[in-house]
């Protein structure tokens, strides 16, 4: 790598990171989340103060076993018995709720300030004391009791070969995470970074810089020297996120809503999460250099938003077919759009996630991007050397159509 490129990327780097705006790019959804999260966090502390007491009147026995199972209800058993005394604290507002136990039924009444009793879990265990009841009534003995009153399991489970399954309900929550996360980590990063880079070349040809700095390099060194300056920024970005994502991870472990996170995604492996991360910066290296291209052909910063917005088009293609594709992963037109530079991975990453497509196959989908990067490279640079002093009042598309019947 010769001196002038280092000298470039480092200076493209540099104009960068030290900006308010690529600091004010990095930390806003960071300060978002932290908002949202702290929310969040107080919610569920909040509501963790705050267990229903309810009164329990009749059955001595079922208070006993209710009593018992206040965790699992989680709820708070009052020691008031008497249905006087516990509707009079009902109305004070001292109770959340009274249990009425009669002979085939039972009352729950409440306040409308009350907080919430799980009616569900506590009308399954009410039900399998009344079908034990009944039961022993008939003469069963504990053993045929318990096997009368167990609830029937079904459980679903996704057949992936000969030697591996997953279980559904667990999977599916994840893979439906991973084709968001995926498709809005590339949406999200080209439209911030190809509007970076369309702006510094705009600027520096409106400007008639540009010049001055070809006379000092040659168009492929400023070329080359600015997608890696961008994508170098567009490392240290993600970077920083994993950074914080892990120090939040190992802070919050034991937080109840990181547990059930946590939960969804075990079956990610690292494998995986490398060829993913890989998919999504080859994605957009491959952004980059298009934009760059496109952007030669800007005579002034007015033309930019006119530059990025097809290439920003693009890239919401591929997220909104990895929606349409885990409703009908084995449609034809899906299976080939997966091999498509700028669109496979929103795509592929989550086929080989969700066992529709085979190692080998996601290989070869990341290959035909990595190709397909190195062949639009070299043909950008080209393109880039013969419009970037050039000034055209053509339109953008039609200048770049002109370039490709005229690249020999």
């Amino acid at each position: 790598m010769s001196k002038q490129l280092i000298i470039v990327i480092k200076q493209t780097y540099r104009s960068h990171f030290k900006s308010r705006g690529y600091w004010l790019l990095v930390l806003s959804p960071l300060i978002i989340s932290m908002v949202i999260g702290s929310v969040t966090y107080g919610i569920s502390k909040m509501q963790g103060n705050t267990t229903p007491t309810i009164a329990i009147v009749g059955d001595p026995s079922v208070r006993t076993i209710l009593k018992q199972q206040e965790k699992a209800l989680d709820l708070h058993v009052s020691k008031i018995t008497e249905a006087k005394e516990a509707n009079q604290k009902l109305s004070n507002h001292d109770l959340d709720g009274v249990l009425l136990i009669q002979n085939n039924s039972s009352t729950l009444t409440t306040q409308p300030k009350s907080n919430t009793i799980n009616k569900t879990a506590l009308s399954a265990i009410l039900g399998d004391l009344y079908r034990s009841q009944k039961a022993s009534g008939y003469g069963l003995t504990a053993e045929q009791t318990q096997t009368l009153i167990k609830p029937y399991n079904l459980k679903t489970v996704v057949k992936q070969s000969a030697n591996k399954s997953t279980d559904g309900d667990n999977s599916s929550m994840s893979n439906y995470g991973i084709a968001v996360a995926i498709g809005v980590i590339t949406t999200m990063i080209v439209m911030w970074y190809a509007s970076m880079i369309a702006t510094e070349i705009a600027n520096e040809k409106s400007s008639r810089i540009m010049e001055t700095l070809l006379a000092a390099t040659s168009s492929n060194i400023q070329y080359f020297g600015k997608i890696i300056g961008i994508f170098a920024l567009t490392l240290t970005h993600i970077g920083l996120y994993v950074v914080v994502a892990s120090i939040t991870y190992f802070s919050f472990k034991t937080n109840a809503i990181v547990i059930s996170l946590s939960k969804n995604f075990s079956g990610l492996t690292l494998s995986f999460s490398i060829y993913a991360v890989s998919f999504i910066l080859i994605a957009v290296a491959l952004y980059l250099v298009l934009t760059a291209l496109i952007a030669s052909l800007i005579n002034d910063n007015s033309q930019v938003q006119q530059a990025v917005q097809p290439i920003t088009f693009l890239a919401m293609v591929g997220y909104l077919f990895s929606f349409i594709m885990t409703s009908m992963p084995n449609n034809l037109a899906i299976k080939m759009l997966s091999y498509v530079p700028f669109i496979s991975q929103s795509m592929m990453p989550v086929r080989l996630v969700t066992k529709v497509e085979t190692w080998p196959s996601a290989i070869i989908s990341l290959l035909i991007s990595v190709f397909t990067l190195i062949l639009l490279a070299w043909f950008g640079k080209r393109i880039y050397a013969k419009n970037v002093l050039s000034y055209s009042d053509d339109k953008i598309l039609s200048q770049f159509v002109k370039n490709i019947k005229n690249k020999n």
